[in-house]
């Protein structure tokens, strides 16, 4: 007992100085400028921060638009007890994220603008968009927590009358941002106020505690911005490497975040078992693993359909780093995990879920780097990789959102019925 009270508190104060590292770190780039902490150029105007922190931190994200989805709108009560903890880490994930791009941008005080500057066909204007609203929605949804822990009844009513309107409020703002359209802006209004009376006049189903608009919300946004991730680097033919450049990119950016949500969930539930002390439900990972094999066979379906169908396999085929990269994300985080899930008696441990879960997780993260960073192609002798500078800042920034997290779940009702620590 105290060896492992010492680790973990060694572990803490390792992720305390990475923390602070990073930290110092960004205030040198924000004096200094990014040609001081980092190799990008001209060439390379985006590198680790945006396929690590961005790119990869948005699909881990994920867990919380798919595991509300499914406790609120297609009946998966059983993993209610799972629910704040994905949103949890996916507020974190979308703030770190956030802040990761002020840190990327040359100009970050201009970060407001696609608020008011409205570029209709810019794939990032929807993008920028979609996160703004989205991390007010899982704010929205993360204030219950808050509400019941300093017993702020009367903050949690007005929540709850309140909540509806603000999402018919967002969606409509965010139609019209998208169309250009007061047509369609109304459109979007009338629909979604036909659903609330129907939800109010109990024709439709209605949850006691979280407005189904609430949740549905988060579910659009989320689906819109992940794809649209994808569809940045559409317009680069020239540059990304043929095994990434693909008219589905935006389809596999969005259903490999939903593959790895069950992975991630499965991830956070061991690891807050292991080091905050409470007790994974195990029953209802074996669940999520069950899930995961049919996920892992679309996705690997769709990549390699893609392949063929564009007739890019002599890529793949090549000895070239690229080639070399594709395989082994491929490997790691689609067939050896495919392969695992599917072994019964792996899975039905601790060791096992986790283990596989790791490779789906590194797999996604692998994935995003490959697509932002190795498949990026600009001339023969101009390369990239990343200034320690760089790394240091993105750990510092994962450092930060990992001390959040166990702050929370610390001070917060994160986990509910009857989900409470047992003795580490």
């Amino acid at each position: 007992m105290k060896a492992k009270s010492l680790n973990l508190l060694s572990g803490q104060s390792v992720i305390w100085f990475l923390a602070v590292l990073g930290l110092v770190l960004i205030v040198y780039r924000f004096v200094m400028g990014l040609g001081a902490v980092t190799n990008l150029s001209d060439g390379y105007p985006w590198g680790i921060w945006i396929g690590l922190d961005i790119l990869a931190g948005i699909a881990l994200a994920a867990g919380g638009f798919v595991m509300a989805g499914t406790v609120y709108l297609l009946g998966g009560q059983r993993f209610h007890v799972m629910a704040r903890t994905a949103v949890l880490t996916a507020f974190l994930g979308y703030l770190l994220f956030i802040f990761g791009l002020i840190v990327d941008l040359g100009r970050p005080w201009n970060i407001w603008k696609p608020v008011f500057n409205w570029q209709h066909e810019s794939p990032m204007f929807e993008v920028s968009w979609c996160v703004m609203l989205y991390t007010f929605v899982l704010f929205l949804e993360m204030l219950p927590s808050v509400f019941e822990r300093y017993r702020l009844e009367k903050l949690h009513s007005l929540w709850r009358m309140m909540v509806p309107w603000l999402i018919v409020f967002i969606l409509g703002l965010f139609t019209l941002a998208m169309t250009h359209s007061p047509q369609w802006a109304l459109a979007m209004v009338a629909v979604l106020l036909v659903w609330e009376g129907l939800i109010r006049l109990r024709i439709m189903p209605r949850h006691a505690e979280v407005s189904i608009l609430l949740i549905a919300a988060g579910v659009i946004l989320s689906t819109l911005h992940q794809s649209s991730l994808g569809s940045l680097f559409l317009i680069v033919p020239h540059k990304l490497h043929a095994l990434w450049h693909t008219p589905i990119l935006p389809l596999l950016f969005f259903f490999s975040a939903v593959m790895v949500a069950p992975a991630m969930v499965i991830f956070e539930s061991l690891v807050t078992e292991r080091t905050l002390g409470y007790k994974a439900h195990l029953d209802l990972l074996h669940a999520a693993a069950r899930v995961m094999p049919y996920l892992l066979g679309v996705y690997l379906f769709l990549k390699l359909a893609d392949l063929v169908g564009r007739g890019a396999v002599p890529h793949a085929l090549a000895l070239t780093p690229q080639a070399v990269s594709w395989w082994m994300e491929m490997g790691i985080g689609a067939v050896i995990p495919l392969v695992l899930f599917m072994t019964p008696e792996l899975i039905r441990n601790r060791a096992g879920l986790f283990g596989t879960s790791v490779l789906v997780i590194a797999g996604v993260v692998w994935n995003r780097l490959n697509v932002a960073v190795v498949g990026v192609i600009v001339r023969p002798w101009e390369t990239y990789y990343p200034y320690w500078a760089e790394v240091f800042i993105t750990v510092g920034i994962i450092s930060v959102g990992l001390l959040a997290f166990r702050w929370a779940m610390r001070n917060l009702p994160i986990h509910v019925e009857g989900e409470s620590p047992h003795p580490a």
